[in-house]
């Protein structure tokens, strides 16, 4: 093979004719095997590292964050047993179970003035030895994918969604402190990830529900698109090939043009079960490189090894005329998910 992963990317991302669709079963930068799944692959394989056993087409590094204050339980007044907290001091908690999503405890949820929001610790970026990973990485031929933040989730996560979309209303000077204060961090760690090297930054911004977009989306052009302007203006006027990946579930159609209009590189995850992938790639296959996604939800975990060879074969066939698209699972590996399906879809797609 004389074209190597990262250049097949890049003429994936350029929509000019790639050599293959290149696939994964990472979502972006984020390990696609929940831990159950995990312990599957490492019984049924022996190895640790799913992208080397599999060949996925990317390699993932992203850089070590942490919470910037002394004690996040201590932003709540309460949290369940065994809660536990991201870098932000949002507590997180999955109820005992394992793959699964959990309760939020929002660190804000009682802030009533800006100072308040201010004050709030932001994370502490970590690049220790990244760019030494990445660079060996590159030597191997992989583009490298890398977490990068969110804007609207994290906001929400911060304030409490309930009150986040009422301050958004009622209260807009709140909501646009919780905003600048995250998407300020988010144009920092983008900024030092494509300082190591990464050459995808991975955003995660879920911004749909399976019915509709959550969130008005004339306020999300009006207080959200901006800011992701910002970040990747400034990323771009640094580190210009540098390529940026959005992940908003849901059915988001409406704001796809928006995406675009951005600069985004890259959408996952044309959402199965509430958008039609031929026509989404129909209307924007030729501005923005659309993840064609298995859906994590239902085929994937329910379906059979025959029906998951035949829906690759299928995405094979609609975007042969360029190969521009990504082979990918919609969200997630779910406990639920056979061992064979995931066989099925990794053999299918690794396929010329």
């Amino acid at each position: 093979m004389s074209t190597n992963p990262y250049e097949n990317l890049a003429r994936v991302i350029r929509h000019e004719h790639a050599d293959w669709i290149p696939f994964t079963l990472d979502v972006g930068a984020t390990p696609g095997f929940t831990g159950p799944v995990m312990e599957v692959f490492r019984e049924q394989t022996g190895a640790e590292h799913p992208e080397e056993y599999f060949g996925y087409d990317f390699r993932t590094a992203s850089l070590a964050t942490r919470f910037g204050g002394p004690d996040p339980a201590a932003l709540h007044a309460s949290v369940e047993p065994g809660t536990a907290f991201d870098e932000w001091g949002i507590g997180h908690w999955a109820g005992g179970a394992a793959g699964t999503y959990e309760k939020t405890y929002p660190p804000l949820a009682a802030a009533s003035q800006i100072r308040e929001i201010e004050a709030h610790p932001s994370p502490i970026i970590d690049a220790g030895r990244t760019a030494s990973a990445v660079e060996a990485l590159h030597a191997r031929g992989y583009p490298v994918f890398g977490y990068a933040g969110s804007i609207y989730e994290w906001s929400w996560w911060l304030r409490g969604m309930e009150q986040f979309m009422m301050d958004l209303l009622a209260a807009p000077k709140l909501a646009e402190a919780v905003i600048r204060k995250v998407a300020d961090y988010t144009k920092a760690l983008a900024l030092e990830s494509a300082r190591a090297g990464i050459d995808v930054l991975c955003f995660y911004d879920d911004a749909g529900m399976q019915t509709g977009l959550q969130i008005d989306p004339a306020l999300w052009r009006r207080f959200i698109q901006p800011r992701w302007r910002e970040v990747l203006e400034a990323v771009r006027s640094q580190f210009p090939e540098t390529w940026f990946f959005l992940h908003s579930c849901g059915r988001i159609e409406e704001i796809i043009p928006d995406i675009v209009d951005t600069g985004f590189h890259i959408l996952h995850p044309i959402q199965p079960e509430c958008m039609d992938y031929a026509k989404i790639r129909r209307a924007f296959g030729r501005d923005i490189v659309l993840c064609a996604t298995i859906s994590a939800q239902t085929l994937f975990p329910f379906g059979t090894p025959h029906e998951i060879r035949n829906w690759v074969r299928d995405i094979r066939q609609l975007c042969a005329a360029d190969n521009c698209a990504i082979l990918c699972p919609s969200n997630l590996v779910q406990p639920e998910t056979p061992w064979e399906n995931i066989v099925a879809f990794a053999e299918a797609a690794r396929a010329s």
